[in-house]
């Protein structure tokens, strides 16, 4: 694994005019040309099903979420939403809850 000197991401082979460079996706400084011997995937890394983790993008394409009843701050009354969570913010903080009426369709969203 190697960084970039300028800005400190971690560098990623990109293949430049038929050679295969150490690039940086941030800021693109090009580090250096890999031999062939560093082009080749020495072992690969297999996962089992619990350590796949699915990200849902884009919660307004998914038919089945979860549902709970919540007050929902447009209609309220007490409706059904639906809710997701979303790392926000650092890892070692909670997740961000948001909620959406089924009825209205506002979406909220709830901290920890």
């Amino acid at each position: 694994m190697e960084f970039c000197d300028e800005c400190g991401a971690m560098l990623t082979p990109k293949k430049i005019d038929g050679k295969v460079m150490m690039v940086c996706p941030k800021c693109g400084e090009k580090k250096k040309e890999l031999t062939k011997e560093e082009q080749i995937v020495k072992e690969k890394v297999k996962h089992t099903e619990k350590e796949s983790m699915v990200v849902i993008e884009n919660p307004e394409q998914i038919k089945t979420m979860p549902t709970k009843k919540m007050h929902c701050p447009k209609c309220k009354s007490v409706q059904e939403t639906q809710y997701w969570t979303v790392q926000t913010r650092s890892g070692d903080e909670a997740p961000t809850r948001f909620y959406r009426c089924t009825k209205c369709k506002t979406t909220w969203r709830e901290y920890d």
